[in-house]
């Protein structure tokens, strides 16, 4: 019986560890995807400004707008999904905390949510800066002046 506590803490401590490791990958990733996808929209709306006017290269510049607001939602998707996978393994790692006794992650207090919203506000400003794009490239094409925007 003794040998079956002992492997049970020890498959529960393993978990634990798993769990935590999971969870601070999972966060990378979010950093790591939205770092990658803000250079290459911030890139791509550099080329889309730069050609704005170039009748020549009218639907490449239409099609590069659509490829940095697609650019932008999966991001943002991808974000949402890698974080929902990290609070899932720190819920399970406090979990474990509670049944092996530990307090690593159960006594960490912040604001829930905090950081979600500014991400947020970061992608609705990369969104409705390439909506405005989108909408000055359709008006070249189009034939209408827009000097506002």
């Amino acid at each position: 019986m003794k040998r079956y506590l002992i492997a049970n803490i020890e498959n529960k401590l393993t978990e634990y560890e798993m769990a935590q490791n999971s969870a601070e990958h999972h966060d990378n990733l979010v950093w790591s995807v939205s770092t990658l996808n803000w250079g290459v929209s911030s890139v791509l709306l550099g080329f889309v400004l730069n050609n704005i006017t170039e009748s020549s290269l009218g639907i490449v510049v239409l099609l590069f707008c659509l490829i940095g607001i697609f650019l932008i939602l999966c991001s943002w998707l991808f974000a949402r999904q890698f974080r929902s996978i990290r609070n899932q393994k720190y819920k399970r790692c406090k979990e474990l905390e509670k049944e092996l006794g530990l307090v690593q992650h159960t006594n960490i207090k912040h604001k829930d949510g905090s950081q979600s919203k500014i991400y947020s506000m970061i992608m609705v400003l990369f969104i409705v800066t390439w909506t405005v794009v989108f909408i000055k490239v359709i008006a070249n094409l189009l034939g209408y002046a827009m000097p506002m925007i």
